[in-house]
């Protein structure tokens, strides 16, 4: 006798597994209003992406385009504040994408492009000891 089911109750759903990715990206709207987004993870039926401004709601149709000008379209399935998740029209091939990030990659540097950023220096203020109050 097994204790673990063999199916799934019809109202939980599979999920294709998740990679995790940082990649920039175009958000398109239906209104052609178009937004900077980071993809931060895809699977082969949909992507979940952060925006600097607010997601787009739920139901909400909308482009998707990636690095190498792959062009997905979806419907956003969820949302908060600025992070939404899109089930794909059609599958996405993660090596097609991770091919399009080495080929960009490769360009830029055989272009040059590439450069270190400094690191960011935290720098503490001076605290003048005299001025502090017990509590």
């Amino acid at each position: 006798m097994s204790f673990m089911q063999d199916h799934f109750p019809i109202d939980q759903t599979v999920r294709d597994t998740r990679q995790p990715r940082i990649v920039s990206a175009r958000l398109v709207l239906r209104s052609g209003e178009q937004h900077d987004i980071v993809v931060r993870n895809i699977s082969s039926t949909g992507l979940g992406a952060r925006t600097k401004g607010p997601a787009p709601a739920r139901g909400e149709c909308v482009t998707v385009i990636l690095p190498g000008d792959q062009v997905l379209n979806g419907t956003v399935r969820w949302f908060t504040r600025s992070s939404f998740g899109l089930e794909l029209d059609t599958p996405l091939s993660p090596e097609a994408l991770a091919e399009a990030l080495q080929h960009k990659a490769h360009v830029a540097q055989m272009n040059g492009e590439w450069h270190v950023e400094p690191r960011h220096r935290v720098s503490s203020p001076h605290v003048n000891q005299s001025r502090i109050r017990p509590v």
